[in-house]
């Protein structure tokens, strides 16, 4: 379990934790990193800098609609923020992973990040936990961690 690398991620955030053990041979973790996306914390109207997105045309029979369609910036945003993560999560890989990595992301997002990582990379991750762990202390994290390896 020494030096076991633990990566918490949610679309905003990325924080890497590495397992050391106390002198009483207890585990505790480490915060190596902590990466702030800052383009997951805008909103979408404060990217797009034109203004007629964010109004409707006149009144036809009482409806507006809008001058442009939104072609799907939020989600090219997503897809953009999950090759972000998992850029950084193969370097926290290759750079810090000596024995092994455990990996936390949201549901919704953690399909998608493994897919995105290389095959090398997704080897050498031991464990999965689709949960996100963001907002957890270091101890937290490290209970939910070793409670699944039971």
């Amino acid at each position: 379990m020494k030096d076991k690398l633990i990566i918490v991620v949610d679309l905003g955030l990325v924080r890497a934790y590495r397992v050391d053990l106390t002198e009483q041979r207890t585990p505790r973790l480490q915060q190596l990193e902590q990466l702030v996306l800052d383009e997951a914390h805008t909103r979408l109207k404060d990217r797009v800098s034109d203004l007629a997105g964010r109004q409707g045309t006149g009144t036809q029979k009482s409806s507006s609609a809008p001058k442009a369609d939104d072609h799907n910036l939020k989600l090219e945003a997503k897809r953009r923020l999950i090759r972000q993560i998992a850029a950084r999560i193969t370097g926290l890989i290759h750079q810090n992973a000596k024995n092994g990595c455990w990996l936390a992301a949201p549901k919704e997002i953690n399909s998608q990040i493994l897919n995105e990582l290389p095959p090398a990379t997704r080897e050498r991750i031991q464990k999965t936990v689709p949960c996100d762990f963001t907002k957890l202390s270091p101890g937290e994290v490290l209970e939910h961690f070793l409670e699944r390896t039971v």
